[in-house]
Formats: structure tokens, C-alpha cells, sequence
């Protein structure tokens, strides 16, 4: 059961990498997917409580939306309800853990792109990919480390 839950939860992260890339929107039903698996994997996956869970839900995704209102144009609603969706998944300490590789993996993207000369400063990208990134890589830590 282990192995089909990982194989479902790898292949919404990877669908919702690959629509984000190409039309730079996170469909909420992939969302709602997530949301529905991560619920699933604490049956499966009991080495991260409910609260903490329940927790991972709002860790990130609450900062994420304040920045979004903020900062217009700078982060997607589809970016806030998937870290809140990937909080049910991970849990809180490890959704803040994705979340940080994530805007790492995706700050250097951006860099690369300004460097290359191939984006200016004001033009966007999608980050979703490299969130789904931060979170399936989580995701493999502690499910294989047992952390």
C-alpha cells in the first residue's frame, strides 16, 4: 500500500510540475488531489501525526497568500494551495523544509534566467515545479529515512 500511495502522490506532484511549466496555472482539482492523497497517507504514512498535519497546512500556505495579496503578480493562488495541500502530505516541520528547497531551487532558476539574459527582472516563471520539487524530495527523506 506504501508503494501505490508513493507512485499516486509522485505522479499529481509530477502532472502538476509539467501543466505549471507549460500554461503557468496549478489546476485546483490536482490540488484538491493532493490534498485528498495527503489525507490518505496519514493512514498509510503514520510517522507524522494529525496536528502536526493539521499544522503543515497553514505553516506555509498563510505566508505564502500575505505575500501573494502583497506582492501582486509575484505568487499564484495554484503556489498557496499547493503547499497547503503538501502540509496535509508532510506535516509542518517538513512542509516549511519543501517549501524553503523549493524557492531555493526556483530563486536560482530565476537567477539563471536573469544572468542568461534570458528573462528580465519583472518577467514571472512558474513555481510550481521546483515547490513539487522541495516536496517530492521531502516526501522520499522521511518516508525512507523513517525521520
Amino acid at each position: 500500500m506504501r508503494v501505490i500511495t508513493m507512485i499516486v502522490i509522485v505522479s499529481i506532484l509530477l502532472v502538476i510540475s509539467i501543466i505549471d511549466f507549460k500554461i503557468k496555472i496549478i489546476p485546483n482539482q490536482l490540488n484538491v488531489l493532493l490534498f485528498i492523497s495527503g489525507i490518505w497517507s496519514g493512514f498509510v504514512f503514520q510517522e507524522v501525526t494529525f496536528l502536526s498535519r493539521f499544522l503543515g497546512v497553514f505553516s506555509v500556505s498563510i505566508p505564502m497568500f500575505m505575500l501573494a495579496i502583497l506582492c501582486s503578480g509575484g505568487l499564484g493562488g495554484g503556489d498557496v494551495k499547493l503547499m497547503a495541500a503538501s502540509g496535509v502530505l508532510l506535516g509542518i516541520k517538513w512542509n516549511i523544509f519543501a517549501a524553503c528547497a523549493g524557492l531555493l531551487l526556483g530563486g536560482l532558476y530565476g537567477f539563471f534566467l536573469l544572468i542568461t539574459k534570458r528573462a528580465k527582472r519583472k518577467d514571472c516563471f512558474a513555481l510550481g515545479p521546483f515547490l513539487c520539487i522541495g516536496i517530492a524530495v521531502v516526501f522520499f527523506r522521511y518516508i525512507f529515512m523513517k525521520v
